[in-house]
């Protein structure tokens, strides 16, 4: 047996236990693939895909990613740059008539650092909550009561489903397509991503094979319900209808495909990722860690990380690509876990990755 066999190995054994100690204390559910050069080292399926029909997670089941999907709306801006349709530095007003807020770029909406206020705190507000609320809506909400901008246009970063939501609108005005038709067509489909879509469960169900429902604590006991059934998640139906933000549902394959497409030219030019990978410049100079719908960061063991993470009830996702050393972590979980504790079990995960000490949390 080579050295490197026996690593891995060791690391499979860890992981292996890591991953039965999270079932057995906090009830994790979910998959999780670990590449290597594009390899699958490790791979593993717990828990239930829907606690109704006792069907379990499969690696083939289909999880909704939430903002992991803001990577594949920054992919849909870029193919559209390149094919000269529209410009980085084109103001968001060019594209929506009566848009209340002058000097937004597409580059700050992609960057974050638009300053626009939060739609979700928008819809709580004034939303009728019987109604599913759609991207059209936010446009239409922003225009009618206009709530201040948090800051000027590239003064600071400040993390934007907003944002995102409008450059999915932005994409369909450009393209004259749906969105989910646009990405299913110029990114799922030239990748062979067969089980990816964007998907609005509520409001517009299909029957999807596999699918891994997402659960959440259920209030008055232990018990986990559908976020549907808890009156503190009511917004994952009046807001079913919003895309770009999130809303892509995908599986370990199909997102193993993603991964590799991005070290290639596949779907846009090497230069175009250079800048979708890089940290951003914000006025008086200081710099923002995060790219076109990836998050950035880099240390001396694992080189340079290009990330995200995905939050929404019932759901955690986590993909992470170590470029230089052409590792990733696809992370998939239907439980709902703490924010802090998903980022501890991530690290344990990375640190047995790279052959570190680690803890389990």
């Amino acid at each position: 047996m080579t050295q490197r066999a026996k690593a891995s190995d060791v690391r499979c054994r860890q992981l292996d236990e890591l991953f039965s100690t999270f079932a057995e204390q906090s009830n994790w559910s979910g998959n999780i693939l670990i590449l290597e050069e594009g390899n699958a080292f490790y791979q593993n399926s717990i828990g239930m895909a829907n606690l109704e029909t006792a069907e379990k997670l499969s690696p083939d089941s289909v999880f909704e990613l939430a903002s992991v999907s803001k990577a594949f709306t920054a992919m849909g801006i870029m193919i559209l740059q390149e094919q000269g349709k529209l410009n980085y530095t084109d103001k968001v007003d060019k594209f929506f008539p009566d848009f209340p807020y002058a000097n937004i770029t597409v580059e700050n909406l992609l960057v974050h650092t638009s300053g626009l206020p939060d739609y979700m705190e928008l819809f709580s507000q004034y939303w009728d909550k019987t109604k599913i609320a759609t991207n059209q809506d936010i446009i239409d909400q922003l225009i009618k009561y206009r709530p201040d901008v948090l800051f000027s246009p590239g003064e600071r970063y400040e993390y934007s489903n907003t944002g995102y939501a409008l450059l999915a609108s932005i994409i369909e005005r450009v393209a004259d397509t749906r969105f989910a038709d646009f990405l299913q067509q110029q990114i799922f489909q030239p990748l062979d991503m067969q089980h990816t879509r964007v998907y609005n469960r509520r409001h517009s169900p299909e029957s999807i094979q596999q699918y891994a429902y997402g659960y959440v604590s259920a209030a008055q006991s232990k018990a986990f319900v559908l976020p549907d059934e808890s009156s503190l998640h009511d917004f994952v139906i009046y807001l079913d209808g919003i895309q770009g933000d999130g809303a892509v549902s995908s599986t370990l394959d199909d997102l193993r495909k993603w991964d590799r497409a991005l070290y290639t030219e596949e779907l846009v030019k090497k230069e175009t990722l250079e800048r979708a990978f890089s940290a951003v410049q914000l006025v008086g100079n200081s710099m923002s860690d995060y790219g076109f719908g990836w998050r950035l960061r880099e240390d001396q063991v694992t080189g340079k990380v290009v990330h995200h993470g995905g939050s929404w009830p019932g759901y955690r996702s986590w993909l992470r690509r170590y470029v230089q050393t052409d590792k990733t972590i696809i992370y998939l979980t239907n439980v709902e876990q703490e924010r802090e504790w998903t980022e501890k079990a991530l690290e344990a995960i990375e640190n047995i990755v790279f052959e570190r000490p680690y803890i389990i949390p």
